[in-house]
């Protein structure tokens, strides 16, 4: 998939389970941003992928067929946030809570 700055899309993401440790895909409507993946959630708590993230911040990202080993976190920057909801959705849905993804370089 050739990712496009601004461009959102349905990807996977990849987590590491916070009680069992093992891997826990889940399918999310991503943006693709500066180098960078995000995505929102409207409830922490009663999302898995989220909580499991704060607890294993290493994640992956696939998009198409491109797979990106990921350090995730949450967006604590308004303006940051802001502008990925506002790619995101129309209307924006400005309560949501966003976490963004970076690649890792490979090592």
């Amino acid at each position: 998939m050739k990712l496009r700055n601004d461009s959102v899309f349905v990807g996977e993401l990849t987590t590491i389970g916070r009680r069992t440790g093992l891997p826990r895909t889940v399918e999310l409507r991503m943006v693709y941003l500066d180098g960078r993946f995000y995505a929102a959630s409207s409830s922490i708590q009663r999302k898995h992928w989220c909580r499991n993230m704060l607890k294993n911040p290493t994640v992956e990202v696939k998009a198409g067929d491109d797979r990106f080993p990921c350090q995730a976190r949450q967006v604590a920057d308004e303006k940051l946030r802001l502008r990925v909801l506002n790619l995101r959705d129309s209307p924006p849905l400005l309560e949501r809570a966003v976490f963004e993804m970076t690649p890792r370089e490979p090592s």
